[in-house]
């Protein structure tokens, strides 16, 4: 290209420039001007000067084309130094960090376990073995209080009964709040929280409101709704039966099948009646129940790593896709099952405007009547004295929803837990079952009242004495320190996590005896100060589970019924210590589940 417009144009113009050097001006040359003697270029042909243009546009663009590739080889070059010194940054700042986070806790007195990455903290917080993880090491480093990193997070974890204690009770004005899911949502700002999650004065409102709601008054009117519900269970065992027995191989989902049943009559007025196909259940079944080793989201493992992650993977749209399709599922089967609700009390009040039947009380029901979208302003942060904090009774829209979909969760596997436990240690211990039929159950007839179920001490032993050994919330039970404080050698600074974790002490052989690993409900008719401290499956202090009188009211019943119409055997060989048999893994409900199928025999006694 660049010959052929030379030379044409030459060859089109020769005649209109007085001599050769006049080219060489107007195409200006370098090659020629520098190359050439002075006035040489006027024995040059047009040819030749053709051709030295030529080269010399052909040397300008191969130039061009150098500097081009150098500046290309050089971005490429600092490029894979980049690439390759990222890493080596990264690593830098994390072990920089981490050993800074290090020399704090040992600082302050915590007993931090070396694990320079924090991988092998997050895997034990994280474990479906958890609650075991913490006790073995405890006694491996012979202190019941140690600290370890959750990534980038330092977490103290504690089975000291005496520590727990001044943390949820005696110090609780700086440790009212519980340690967050990640990605969770604001547990200050969002409106979407529970009772659960919340923090500060906003917890105390909707704790006293929930507590409320299941007063001793209040589940009175449970009472009835929950008696129908056993019963109704009784009669779907019965279905199962061939006759005089029943043999249940799975006993965990018989459990599920009555205490969701249970919950949703309770706490939605839900009046279908039908186990054999069971709604509720199915829907939580499919949204919840999945191991917990280690299964979180990869956005949720690279936030431990690095807290400053979480803003970008807290967007809305993030977090939304990180939500399980069966999760979204049962969120909004609970938001069909509340607008159903509303829907039914709206029409029952146009037709009966007179007062509604007692045994139509359920906790939706009263969440609503206290239904009020009213902004409050309420502390969340620091110390907090929860004796002064005053509490107005409301609840907004979606603070109703969010309480729905704990408690669904709460209420309805803990429950079937405990159930499922306390039958398989009874069908190993005839003699104390056959105790509590001849001393509390025979002499009763069909009828029972409220009165009855809470004053019946050896059946409540034996709940309790199943929930010592298999305290399956003890996951659940978590702080955050708000202030800086100093309880005893420890120094807790603001911000930091705690986890209490009962299945230490609840395991102590120095509270219980040799016999720890028995299912021995006798060691509860006399409990020492220490026992009676030690006891705490339900939680300590304030943040104890609100719905406890409500799950031992569910449990009592149940157990009763059942023992007054069927013997409870085992489908396994009788073993008194059973318990160190049952096998049991933490949940992503942050319960822990007995994998075992733990098969029953109900036989019908004899009337």
């Amino acid at each position: 290209m660049p010959f052929d417009f030379i030379f044409n144009f030459l060859t089109n113009h020769s005649l209109s420039f007085s001599n050769p050097s006049t080219h060489l001006s107007y195409f200006g040359s370098r090659i020629i001007c520098y190359h050439l003697p002075h006035n040489s270029h006027r024995n040059l042909s047009y040819r030749s000067i053709l051709f030295l243009l030529t080269i010399d546009t052909l040397i300008c663009q191969n130039c061009l084309l150098n500097q081009q590739l150098y500046a290309s080889a050089l971005l490429h070059s600092k490029s894979m130094i980049l690439l390759f010194s990222l890493p080596i940054i990264v690593l830098a700042y994390v072990l920089c960090r981490n050993i800074k986070l290090y020399y704090d806790l040992h600082r302050r007195g915590l007993n931090p376990q070396f694990d320079i990455f924090g991988i092998k903290g997050l895997m034990w917080l994280d474990s479906s073995a958890a609650h075991e993880n913490f006790t073995r090491m405890c006694s491996v480093i012979g202190d019941k209080t140690f600290s370890v990193l959750r990534g980038a997070t330092p977490v103290v974890v504690t089975n000291d009964v005496d520590l727990i204690h001044a943390i949820s009770t005696e110090h609780f004005d700086c440790f009212h709040s519980r340690i967050p899911e990640v990605l969770s949502d604001d547990p200050i700002t969002s409106e979407n929280i529970h009772m659960f999650s919340a923090k500060g004065e906003r917890w105390k409102r909707l704790r006293t409101l929930t507590s409320y709601g299941l007063s001793t008054v209040k589940l009175k009117l449970l009472f009835p709704t929950i008696e129908t519900c056993v019963s109704e269970f009784l009669d779907h065992v019965n279905s199962l039966s061939n006759g005089h027995s029943v043999v249940i191989n799975h006993s965990h989902s018989l459990f599920q099948n009555h205490t969701s049943y249970v919950l949703a009559r309770c706490a939605y007025g839900h009046k279908e009646k039908n186990h054999r196909v069971n709604n509720f259940l199915g829907v939580f079944s499919n949204a919840f129940g999945a191991f917990s080793d280690f299964q979180k989201s990869t956005a949720e493992k690279i936030t431990y790593f690095f807290p400053e992650m979480r803003l970008i993977f807290k967007n809305s749209f993030v977090g939304h896709f990180l939500q399980s399709a069966n999760q979204q599922k049962f969120l909004d089967y609970l938001l069909h099952l509340i607008s159903r609700f509303r829907s039914r009390t709206i029409n029952e009040n146009n037709n009966k405007p007179s007062e509604k039947e007692p045994d139509n009380y359920s906790l939706l029901e009263f969440f609503f009547d206290h239904h009020n979208e009213k902004k409050l302003v309420e502390k969340a942060e620091g110390q907090i004295d929860m004796k002064k904090v005053k509490v107005e009774k409301s609840i907004s829209y979606q603070e109703i929803t969010a309480q729905c979909k704990f408690l669904s969760v709460a209420g309805f596997d803990t429950t079937a837990n405990t159930l499922t436990l306390l039958f398989n240690f009874l069908a190993h211990n005839p003699k104390i079952q056959d105790r509590i039929f001849n001393e509390e159950i025979k002499s009763h007839s069909d009828k029972i009242d409220f009165e009855t179920v809470c004053s019946l001490p050896l059946l409540q032993n034996c709940i309790f004495e199943t929930l010592r050994l298999f305290p399956h919330a003890s996951p659940l039970q978590t702080r955050i320190c708000t202030e800086p404080l100093q309880i005893g050698k420890y120094e807790f600074s603001e911000n930091i996590q705690v986890v209490i974790n009962p299945w230490g002490p609840h395991h102590d052989r120095d509270i219980w005896g040799d016999d720890v690993d028995c299912f021995r409900p006798s060691r509860f008719e006399k409990l020492t100060e220490q026992q009676r401290k030690a006891f705490m499956p339900f939680g300590v202090g304030p943040r104890q589970c609100v719905g406890m009188r409500f799950a031992l009211l569910e449990l009592k019943t149940t157990a009763f019924r059942m023992l007054q119409k069927y013997v409870v055997k085992t489908t396994l060989p009788v073993n008194d210590s059973h318990g160190k048999m049952v096998n049991m893994t933490v949940r992503d409900t942050g319960t822990i589940w007995p994998t075992d199928k733990l098969g029953i025999i109900l036989t019908k006694r004899n009337t």
